[in-house]
């Protein structure tokens, strides 16, 4: 079973970009119209020692690029997040090559090299989820079964084979640590492999990477799961063109990517902020 949803305008991203162009066209209205005037010293520091050179590349390097990502995001372009990527590279980029010029230091500079910083960011997380899209619909699905399986399960608190196993319990779910490595958890007994998991049993969430987690995803196949989670923290995670593949092969239901706690109400703190972070970008559906 597929979970791509069909894009959905992406608000938070439209509205920041569209603020950012806004100030930058604004911005380069004043230079080149007077009405932004600089001091002598920075000005003969500019490019030909024009303002209006200064507010056209301002325009064209900042204002156009963050307008069509306002367009792009608010259409739920799958190309929002390598765009997005791209212009708070470009606006990184303005800031630095602006100090170079004019020397001088203001509040703004940090200010927008953090916002360059942080679209970039956002970009490249979401550079390679335009297929797979978690759909938050799909996620209450998954929630909402009697018994999940956490399949890489782990002891050591560090971990996050703990956290979410932790964290589901805690949430009141019947959660069935899977790792060969561990007795227990807890003391909680922990079983060896998939093909133990009791009948009843027909969700489980891959805390696992790689060729282990494509293992897993086919074990699980082969018992019967028909609800698979590929958790995805920091990195990859357990989402690959393989662990994708087994999952439409066998048409499971399937929640490509994001981590648990961004769905475990109530949701605050870091995780509200990385929940909100990933529906701007497009890779989770907006949350109802």
């Amino acid at each position: 079973m597929s979970t791509s949803t069909p894009r959905r305008p992406r608000t938070w991203l439209a509205a920041s970009s569209a603020f950012v162009a806004l100030t930058a066209v604004g911005g380069a209205v004043g230079l080149i119209g007077g009405g932004l005037r600089l001091t002598s010293a920075v000005e003969s520091r500019l490019p030909f020692q024009s303002p209006v050179v200064g507010g056209l590349a301002l325009a064209l390097l900042v204002g156009v690029p963050f307008s069509a990502l306002a367009v792009q995001a608010w259409r739920g372009s799958p190309n929002t997040g390598i765009l997005a990527f791209v212009v708070g590279v470009m606006l990184a980029g303005w800031i630095i090559v602006e100090l170079a010029f004019i020397r001088e230091f203001s509040f703004f500079h940090p200010l927008y090299l953090m916002i360059g910083a942080a679209f970039a960011i956002v970009g490249w997380r979401a550079r390679s989820q335009g297929r797979d899209v978690v759909s938050v619909a799909t996620v209450q699905e998954f929630l909402a079964r009697p018994r999940i399986a956490v399949v890489g399960a782990s002891g050591v608190h560090a971990k996050f084979g703990y956290t979410v196993f932790s964290e589901l319990r805690d949430h009141g779910h019947d959660v069935v640590p899977v790792n060969p490595r561990a007795l227990d958890i807890d003391g909680q007994p922990c079983l060896a492999g998939i093909d133990q998991l009791p009948g009843d049993v027909d969700a489980a969430i891959i805390m696992l990477a790689g060729e282990a987690a494509a293992d897993a995803v086919s074990d699980c196949a082969a018992h019967g799961i028909r609800y698979v989670w590929l958790f995805r923290g920091a990195g990859e995670g357990a989402v690959n063109e393989r662990t994708l593949a087994i999952c439409r092969d066998h048409g499971m239901v399937t929640v490509p990517g994001a981590c648990p706690l961004m769905f475990l109400q109530p949701v605050s703190g870091v995780h509200k902020a990385h929940l909100h972070m990933r529906c701007a970008c497009g890779a989770v559906d907006d949350v109802p």
